[in-house]
């Protein structure tokens, strides 16, 4: 009983000797590199202002120097982008570039002139151009954040129906900066679908203008906007697994 005693404990002394070893394993998830370029569609709202700065009296359309005429607006947008992004582990960094156009468009009576001047307000298209910064989550995931250049075409018309003069000549592209974020999933090898915000803020410019009967009008103009849209990506070539590295307790036989 003793010797077989000893075999055991022996045995038990080999076994408890032999090396728990963790070894690096690989596990796959969705390869985010490359270029790609999709669609997307959702909606838009803006909020634009447009103030007389004529000096010293203000323009035709005003009662003095100062006025704001103030528009708000909704609609559907819809556009493309194209892009690249580089995949460092789980962080993704890449570059977009996006164009858009929304149907925002805020036609009412004039509050200086209620009863015989109309204005409007129209945006688009939207140009951006963003950076950004994503991380993968799970297999197929994919959240980021963006930043960077924005711009858009602003249309200021007003018309005034007793007179029979309207405001021509100050349609003009506003730059600014947008940041926003979203979620992307990967459906299938080089398909990806998912949602985005974009916020997008335009600064004042002036800008210089005449009506039709060749009087001259200056307007400091501005806008924010806000889009939020579904979107879907192609990923060009193949989309071959990204393998991130992880440990995992191995067993090894006794040599």
């Amino acid at each position: 009983m003793k010797s077989v005693s000893s075999v055991c404990g022996a045995l038990a002394i080999g076994i408890a000797a032999t090396l728990l070893q963790v070894q690096p394993s690989t596990a796959q998830t969705y390869n985010w590199a490359g270029l790609y370029f999709g669609a997307h569609v959702g909606g838009a709202w803006s909020s634009s202002n447009a103030t007389d700065v004529l000096d010293p009296a203000g323009g035709y359309f005003t009662n003095g120097f100062g006025d704001t005429f103030s528009f708000d607006s909704s609609g559907v947008a819809g556009g493309g982008q194209i892009g690249y992004q580089f995949q460092f582990g789980r962080w993704v960094l890449g570059a977009e570039v996006a164009g858009t156009w929304p149907d925002l468009l805020d036609r009412h009576e004039s509050p200086f002139y209620p009863g015989s001047d109309r204005v409007e307000m129209r945006i688009s298209p939207i140009l951006t151009a963003t950076a950004r910064l994503g991380y993968a989550m799970g297999d197929r995931w994919l959240a980021y954040v963006k930043g960077g250049y924005a711009g858009a075409d602003v249309d200021l018309r007003a018309y005034d129906s007793v007179g029979d003069v309207g405001l021509a000549g100050t349609r003009n592209w506003l730059s600014g900066y947008t940041v926003g974020a979203g979620l992307e999933y990967a459906l299938y090898e080089g398909v990806r679908i998912g949602i985005d915000y974009a916020y997008i803020d335009l600064p004042s410019e002036t800008f210089a203008a005449q009506t039709t009967d060749g009087a001259l009008e200056r307007f400091d103009t501005s806008a924010e906007i806000h889009t939020v849209t579904a979107r879907i990506n192609f990923q060009l070539g193949r989309s071959e697994p990204a393998y991130e590295p992880r440990y995992e307790p191995r067993y090894e036989p006794l040599k």
